[in-house]
């Protein structure tokens, strides 16, 4: 569904932007209209039912015993997008998205919602034919979801199961507040982009107070690049990242640093692809850490994704993904997390049904050591629309 309320800058100035602010939609009567902007107004909204079980081996870190969890999930989100022309003639871009979700499955502590509510896709780009210059932050791509082809991303999956090592990818520059910069190039069918977060887990919600406390992070940076029908292949898909963060004074085991890479191929109504991530110290803080020095034990864990995806017609879609962890460079655990999932997705137009049938072997679930196992099973419902 793509209904979408159409607000010219005319309009608001005149009737939502009363007053001294309106300047914020002038309509410039300069030559060809510059300044003459659209806002757009959509959303989309997913209701998931989970129902998780998991087993607890030999037991130092975490709870033993058999424990299961039931229930719904949700993920809602509005969209407010402006796009027009400056008085000098130049495209900008500009927005932010409001994201309201619930808690995550099994969550029965008491407490408020995520304060995360206004930190999605909030930018201003400046836009020189195939260059745009940006700031803002969670606007720039992201590795977040790699190339493997799949009914839905299973790192949603594995967070909600209790994964920390592949829901992160280093740095996580980009969800950071940045200034960067967008590079298309339509002859390859490859979109580069660099960035640059002066603390990398500010989203700017501070105001004008924002220079008088320390997040206890560094600055990063990220370079990326994501390819469609790349190299002029039809059907061929990748992706390359890179961020780098110089440890802290006051958190951090060493410095953090995320690489992706990975390439798919769609051959019509089957796809393939590969994805390996590689995470060092992104999920460990120096009080965690062996204390026989920076280079004692260079926390590392490395995921390997693979996937296939088979479209039986138009409308459904089945699809297998599997990923590997290994945290054997890692002072919390030295087993292999594997996730296996199967999916399923239906697609009624204007709403979407997909499910999920996964199991987990080792899953890292902040196990204190090594002889910890925890293994686990979960089905997931999802559906989906937007507006």
């Amino acid at each position: 569904m793509k209904n979408k309320l159409l607000i010219t800058s005319a309009l608001a100035a005149g009737s939502l932007m009363a007053g001294s602010i309106a300047n914020a939609q002038t309509y410039y009567e300069k030559g060809n209209n510059y300044g003459q902007s659209t806002t757009t107004v959509g959303g989309d909204l997913a209701i998931i039912y989970s129902a998780f079980r998991k087993q607890n081996g030999t037991v130092t870190g975490a709870t033993s015993g058999l424990n299961s969890s039931r229930g719904f999930g949700r993920e809602s989100q509005l969209n407010v997008a402006n796009r027009g022309k400056l008085n000098n003639g130049l495209d900008y871009a500009a927005g932010f998205s409001l994201e309201f979700d619930g808690r995550g499955v099994g969550n029965t502590t008491s407490g408020t919602e995520t304060p995360s509510i206004s930190n999605e896709n909030v930018y201003v780009d400046l836009i020189i034919g195939n260059t745009t210059l940006t700031v803002g932050v969670d606007h720039v791509q992201r590795a977040y979801a790699g190339s493997v082809p799949a009914v839905f991303n299973i790192t949603e999956l594995m967070t909600a199961a209790g994964s920390k090592v592949t829901y992160s990818n280093g740095a996580r520059t980009s969800e950071a507040a940045h200034v960067g910069i967008i590079q298309n190039i339509p002859s390859l069918g490859l979109k580069a982009s660099a960035i640059y977060a002066p603390r990398t887990t500010d989203t700017g919600a501070e105001d004008v107070a924002a220079v008088t406390s320390n997040t206890g992070t560094n600055s990063s940076y990220e370079i990326g690049v994501i390819g469609v029908n790349a190299f002029g292949i039809q059907g061929l898909g990748v992706t390359g990242f890179y961020n780098s963060m110089t440890k802290s004074q006051v958190s951090f085991y060493g410095a953090v640093k995320g690489v992706e890479y990975g390439v798919s191929y769609n051959f019509g109504t089957i796809a393939i692809g590969y994805d390996k991530y590689k995470n060092e110290n992104a999920t460990q803080t120096a009080a965690a850490i062996n204390p026989l020095g920076e280079n004692a034990n260079n926390a590392v864990a490395i995921t390997k994704k693979y996937g296939a995806t088979y479209a039986v017609d138009a409308n459904q879609t089945l699809g297998f993904v599997k990923s590997v962890t290994d945290t054997s460079g890692s002072a919390l655990n030295g087993l292999a997390e594997t996730v296996v999932a199967l999916q399923y997705g239906y697609n009624f137009g204007p709403v979407a049904l997909s499910a999920s049938a996964s199991k987990f072997t080792n899953l890292y679930d902040n196990v204190a050591g090594p002889q910890d196992q925890v293994n686990g099973r979960m089905a997931q419902v999802r559906v989906t629309t937007k507006f």
